[in-house]
């Protein structure tokens, strides 16, 4: 393959007896190495050598209680060194650490991928994001979350500290709305009223998790990708290493950067032997809830709020896509006893039955949204990471010639995919 004329080499020189957090030092280094993303770097022991600790004498191989020097080798990409170098300076300590350019005549370095500037969190974070303390009226906090379109807001206290998150799911699981938030937006004032009453004296901090999950600035954008994935974060808060808030980083950020990339890398003018992005119809979701137009509405919304209120794509007999059922078009298309019963199913600790739900001789079109955008199997990757941040949506379905639903595409499924491909 073609590579760079030259590779950056780092050298990191240590004695064996070198000591972090109770363990070798040399292998606290290559963990920090490998956790920040560096292609690779290997610990090298010294037969024999001497240096500003063994001035009297020659630390020599085999001879036992001498201390054998260890060079650390890593050689990788020179904008890659110049992040992470700074990330090892509480490791070295005095070490002796050296940088020069190598040239290279074969090697097989760590992708570039769809993040092929190595930026880091801190260069796509969003800065200075709304944020609130534990003693923050909850009720504000929720304007907060629906004004601002937040999945996570940030708890800090009087020094800035991250000391917690609210989300969504907090609100419905450790206060008495049961409801998505948005949902008190949608509500007449009589309904909501009465919902709004039992949050008057309650606090942030009387539900916010403590104990937040969050990712360092320094870090590189696939590491803090890996974490939002195991965490199953659409944002996450980004902290300094005193954890101080100083951003929140989010899917669309991340989509946003890797549809850049692409643009980018088509317009240099190198020849490259990389493999072509997958399509989409390899990363699809194709396990999804659809309901069908001869359904009555109950049987609909009882799906609907078992997908956590996430759309639902409504079929033909035919599995062609005609349509979406939303909570929003739901509750735009009742009223009367008919909205007051989905709105006392909304507040149940458990999932209703079908006999409480309105809709059981109610044909589904009524209520049907016209159905988004629609991708094809054999779109790429980032077209497909085009498309979701121009409609902004959450989720777009992947269909054939004949409109048949194949799949379903979402921004964490694209951003676990193009994970891949930067590994």
């Amino acid at each position: 393959m073609a590579v760079e004329a030259s590779v950056q080499r780092v050298r990191i020189y240590l004695s064996q007896s070198d000591q972090w957090q109770g363990g070798p030092l040399y292998l606290a280094i290559l963990e920090r190495l490998r956790s920040a993303g560096a292609t690779g770097a290997t610990a090298l022991t010294g037969l024999a050598g001497f240096g500003p600790g063994q001035r009297g004498r020659l630390a020599m191989l085999n001879e036992s209680g001498y201390d054998l020097p260890v060079i650390i080798e890593w050689l990788d990409r020179p904008e890659r060194v110049v992040r992470i170098l700074p990330l090892l300076d509480d490791l070295c300590g005095e070490a002796m650490v050296t940088s020069e350019p190598v040239p290279v005549y074969r090697a097989t370095l760590r992708a570039r991928g769809p993040f092929s500037a190595d930026r880091s969190v801190g260069d796509l974070m969003q800065t200075e994001p709304p944020t609130v303390t534990s003693a923050t009226p909850l009720l504000e906090a929720l304007r907060h979350l629906v004004t601002d379109k937040l999945a996570v807001l940030p708890v800090v206290d009087a020094t800035g500290q991250l000391v917690g998150t609210l989300t969504d799911q907090d609100v419905t699981w450790r206060s008495p709305l049961r409801m998505p938030v948005w949902m008190l937006t949608r509500l007449t004032s009589a309904e909501r009223e009465p919902l709004v009453q039992r949050l008057n004296d309650l606090t942030v901090g009387s539900i916010m998790t403590t104990e937040p999950r969050c990712v360092m600035e320094t870090i590189a954008i696939p590491q803090a990708l890996t974490t939002m994935i195991e965490w199953g974060l659409r944002q996450v808060p980004v902290v300094d290493r005193h954890r101080r808030l100083v951003g929140l980083l989010d899917e669309d950020a991340i989509l946003r950067e890797a549809v850049t990339q692409a643009q980018s890398s088509a317009d240099e003018s190198a020849v490259r032997e990389a493999e072509p992005p997958p399509p989409v119809s390899l990363v699809m979701q194709t396990v999804f809830q659809a309901a069908t137009t001869t359904q009555p509405l109950n049987h609909a919304l009882t799906q609907l709020l078992a997908t956590r209120l996430q759309p639902l794509f409504v079929l033909d007999p035919e599995r062609r896509l005609v349509g979406m059922l939303t909570l929003g078009s739901v509750l735009k298309g009742l009223a009367g006893e008919e909205r007051t019963k989905l709105l006392i199913a909304l507040q149940q600790p458990e999932p209703p039955e079908k006999a409480s739900l309105p809709g059981r001789d109610r044909p589904l079109a009524e209520l049907l949204e016209p159905p988004p955008p629609s991708l094809v199997p054999e779109m790429s990757l980032i077209d497909a990471a085009h498309r979701l941040i121009e409609l902004q949506a959450t989720q777009l379905p992947v269909v054939n010639g004949e409109q048949t639903l194949l799949g379903i595409i979402a921004p964490g499924g694209l951003v676990r995919a193009l994970l891949q491909q930067s590994e």
